[in-house]
């Protein structure tokens, strides 16, 4: 099923209350954990716990808690290996910890990027293995084995009790930063010249949304086997998005005179279905339409065409005389300014265009289409 289709009324309840479910959900986990531990009582169990705790706190989606499972789990894993063999087979005290420092400073040395937090466990778990290097491996191996029950209890948990999904936050935050731009977009084309409205807040608010885009990038490839091949294409919508609201932000800042208001207004009609077509490219990715709306074929070159006509009809370039006059007081030609206003258009459509590339790129994706039928969602 599509990552754009409408989501299950089930589906749907679970995002919207995510923090409850997110927070019984860890209940549960650590209720599982207690009752292996009445039955059972390994030694050690306490680990278990914290383990589940690390994982599933910080991580409600599916996704995320899969990976940092794994990761705590290889971690672990290594760590405990290295330093059970310290332990077994050093007897120096001060040996054990030369290696032992040696190791975990190797670890800070090479730590980074995307498993940063399996390099952390591993070099956590070295120290609390060696301890105080009284040769009683029993211990360590307890811990260990106690570690990998927690994240093995994490992972069933997230995914079979009320499962949240990644890809459900990111359509949802694709959703809102589409929507806020289109309302900038539209707010802006309605108010009249020299308008003072503030759209800072709506365009930072789709910015955090590209943010949290962002995040969730790992936990999608956990998810979804489409989105893992396209995650490059994820990276590049999100660059997209944050290039419209950058262009965006200079909305604001255009100005105009009462003389110029034709021309503008001429321009202004042309950006209005710049307006539409984002509303419509945000009821697609919200799954209120079954089709991904299309574009005007070449839409870039024919608002570029319209938009200098509208300009050449417009009486637009004051004489050579006005001109200097205009200059020597300071003034902007109005000339330039409509010229300038009418580019910002033009990259408007550009970037627009550009979103619904990419969201097609990803809908025929899991339409397991062929490649050959990748188009960039215009009109043939």
């Amino acid at each position: 099923m599509s990552v754009f289709a409408p989501a299950t009324p089930f589906a749907d309840f679970i995002y919207r209350h995510f923090r409850s479910v997110h927070a019984l959900k860890l209940g549960l986990a650590l209720l599982v954990a207690v009752t292996i531990n009445a039955i059972w009582a390994p030694p050690h169990f306490i680990w278990s716990m914290v383990t589940i705790v690390v994982i599933m706190m910080s991580l409600p989606q599916v996704g995320g808690a899969i990976e940092k499972s794994l990761q705590r789990a290889i971690g672990t894993c290594l760590g405990s290996a290295y330093g059970v063999m310290l332990v077994a087979t050093v007897d120096s005290y001060w040996l054990i910890m030369s290696l032992l420092i040696l190791a975990v400073s190797l670890i800070c040395f090479i730590s980074a990027g995307r498993y940063s937090y399996a390099y952390l466990v591993s070099g956590f778990t070295i120290i609390i293995v060696v301890g105080d290097a009284n040769h009683d491996t029993s211990e360590a191996l307890w811990r260990t084995a106690n570690i990998l029950s927690g994240c093995v209890i994490a992972i069933l948990v997230s995914l079979f009790i009320f499962p949240i999904k990644a890809k459900q936050d990111w359509r949802s935050q694709l959703i809102h930063a589409i929507d806020n731009m289109a309302e900038v977009l539209a707010q802006h084309l309605k108010a009249p010249a020299n308008h003072d409205l503030d759209f800072r807040a709506k365009l930072e608010a789709a910015m955090k949304a590209v943010l949290t885009q962002k995040k969730l990038f790992f936990s999608l490839e956990w998810e979804s086997k489409t989105l893992k091949k396209h995650k490059v294409l994820l990276s590049q919508l999100a660059n997209k998005q944050v290039r419209l609201i950058t262009l965006l932000e200079l909305l604001p800042l255009t100005r105009w005179q009462e003389e110029d208001k034709d021309a503008y207004l001429q321009i202004n009609a042309v950006a209005s279905e710049l307006a539409f077509y984002l509303q419509q490219l945000a009821e697609f990715v919200a799954g209120k339409a079954q089709q991904l709306p299309t574009l005007p074929e070449c839409l870039e070159q024919e608002l570029q065409h319209r938009l200098q006509l509208s300009l050449a009809s417009a009486t637009i370039v004051a004489s050579t005389t006005d001109s200097n006059a205009a200059a020597t007081n300071g003034e902007v030609p109005q000339g330039f300014a409509l010229t300038g206003y009418s580019w910002l258009i033009y990259q408007l459509a550009i970037a627009v265009e550009a979103l619904y590339e990419d969201i097609a790129i990803i809908e025929i994706a899991y339409n397991k289409q062929p490649a050959s039928q990748i188009t960039s969602g215009k009109a043939d």
